[in-house]
C-alpha cells in the first residue's frame, strides 16, 4: 500500500485500455482475518463498524446469518423490514444531496453548495429519530416532486425514460436540474450485463455457499451462473423489468423512484418496507448465508460457526458487497471503460463520473498512472 493508499482501499481505473487491464481494486480482504474466531455474537456489531457506509445492513445482514447458523429465530420480519427501508432511504438521500452535486456538475462546486445540501437534508423528516408516518412523502412532494409522489411513480413504472426526460425539463428544483444537465454525457446504452437475481434461487445460494467454501479468493471475484453480474436499484427482485433501466442516467433516476417508492406507505403494492427483499438460507449446523438488498445493491453475508449457542466463534466469514460484482475487472465499469478516450478532459471526464456515480463505489476511485500491461484485478 503506497502512502497515498486509502486504508480502505481504492479503485484505481485506465479509461481506454482493454479488459482486465483497466480497472482494479485494493480494497483489502479484512473480514476473514479480522472476525476468525470472534464470539459469534459479536459478529454483527463488528462488521457494522468495519463497512460504516452501509453498517445498518451489514448488522441486520450479519445478524440473519448467525441466528440461522445457530438455528435460532430471526426477529420480527416486520420491524426488520421498516427499519431497512428507512436507513437505506436515508443513505439515498444523503448520496443525492452531498455526492450529486460533485460527481454531476456542469462546473467546479462552491461551498455554497454543501450549504444548501445540509440544508435540504435537514428539512427532510426521514433524519427524524422516529419520523412521522407520511411525513416523508409530504416533503418530497414540496421539495423534490412538485406533485404526489404515487403520481411519480405511477409515471415512472409505465415509461421510465419517457417519464425522466418529461419530468427533467419541467421541473425547477435542483435535483431536476442536476439529472437533466448531465444526460447529455449519462444517457447512452451501458454494456449488458446479468441482473443480479442470486437470492431469488435457494440452489443458486447452496452452490454460490460451497465456492465460498471452497475457494479463498471467489469472495472477491464473485460469480453467478458461471458470469459476472451487476447490482444496484435497478436489480431489485422487485423491479419486473431492469432491462429498461439500461443507461447511467435511468439508473440515477431509479436511485430517486427508489426513495420515493421507500417513503410511500406499505398499502401500495412494491412500495414502502415491502419493497426491499432480506432473507437467509441455512446451508449446513452452524453455517448459512444471509442477504440483504442495500442502498448499492445485494449485499451477501456467509458465515461458518464453532461452538453453539452463546459459545459459538466464528470459524469463516465471508462478505460480498456490490462493489465486488460492479467492479469486476470483466464487469460493466470495465467494459464501459474499454469506450472511454485515454485522455479524458471536459466531456469525458463528466460521463466517468456520471458512471461511477450510477455505480455507486463503496471505495474511493482514481485514474491508475502505474499499473501494467499484465495486471490484473487484485
Amino acid at each position: 500500500m503506497s502512502p497515498s493508499e486509502p486504508l480502505g482501499g481504492a479503485l484505481w481505473w485506465r479509461p481506454g485500455h482493454a479488459r482486465p487491464h483497466n480497472l482494479r481494486s485494493t480494497r483489502p480482504d479484512w473480514v476473514g482475518r479480522i472476525t476468525r474466531g470472534l464470539p459469534a455474537s459479536r459478529l454483527p456489531a463488528t462488521l457494522a463498524s468495519l463497512f460504516s457506509l452501509c453498517g445498518h445492513a451489514h448488522s441486520a445482514c450479519a445478524g440473519m446469518a448467525v441466528n440461522a447458523a445457530l438455528g435460532r429465530a430471526d426477529e420480527p420480519r416486520s420491524a426488520s423490514r421498516r427499519s431497512l427501508a428507512l436507513q437505506t432511504l436515508r443513505e439515498h438521500l444523503r448520496r443525492m444531496a452531498l455526492d450529486w452535486p460533485r460527481q454531476l456538475a456542469t462546473e467546479p462546486m462552491h461551498s455554497s453548495a454543501l450549504d444548501a445540501a445540509a440544508g435540504w437534508l435537514s428539512r427532510c423528516p426521514a433524519f427524524a429519530e422516529a419520523p412521522a408516518p407520511g411525513a416523508t412523502a409530504a416533503w418530497l412532494q414540496a421539495d423534490v416532486l412538485g406533485m404526489a409522489p404515487a403520481d411519480w411513480l405511477a409515471a415512472w413504472e409505465h415509461d421510465p425514460a419517457a417519464w425522466l426526460a418529461q419530468w427533467c425539463e419541467r421541473g425547477s428544483g435542483p435535483l431536476a436540474q442536476r439529472l437533466q444537465s448531465c444526460r447529455p454525457i449519462a444517457d447512452t446504452l451501458l454494456p449488458t450485463a446479468p441482473a443480479l437475481r442470486l437470492h431469488a434461487d435457494a440452489e443458486a445460494l447452496r452452490c454460490f455457499a460451497s465456492h465460498l467454501r471452497d475457494d479463498s479468493a471467489f469472495a472477491r471475484r464473485p460469480r453467478w451462473h458461471g458470469r459476472c453480474a451487476e447490482t444496484g436499484v435497478w436489480t431489485r427482485l422487485n423491479e419486473t423489468a431492469p432491462q429498461r433501466l439500461n443507461t447511467a442516467w435511468l439508473r440515477l433516476g431509479a436511485r430517486l423512484a427508489e426513495c420515493v417508492r421507500l417513503a410511500l406507505p406499505d398499502a401500495p403494492a412494491r412500495c414502502g418496507a415491502q419493497w426491499l427483499s432480506r432473507g437467509v438460507l441455512p446451508i449446513a449446523p452452524f453455517e448459512a448465508i444471509a442477504w440483504v438488498e442495500m442502498a448499492r445493491g445485494l449485499l451477501l453475508h456467509h458465515v461458518q460457526l464453532d461452538g453453539s449457542g452463546d459459545s459459538a466463534h466464528v470459524a469463516a466469514c465471508h462478505v460480498i458487497a456490490p462493489t465486488e460484482w460492479n467492479f469486476d475487472a470483466d464487469g460493466a465499469v470495465a467494459r464501459m471503460l474499454e469506450r472511454l478516450p485515454r485522455q479524458l478532459a471536459g466531456e469525458g471526464l463528466r460521463r466517468l463520473d456520471a458512471l461511477m456515480a450510477a455505480y455507486d463505489p463503496c471505495v474511493p476511485h482514481r485514474q491508475d498512472l502505474t499499473m501494467p500491461e499484465e495486471a490484473a484485478h487484485a
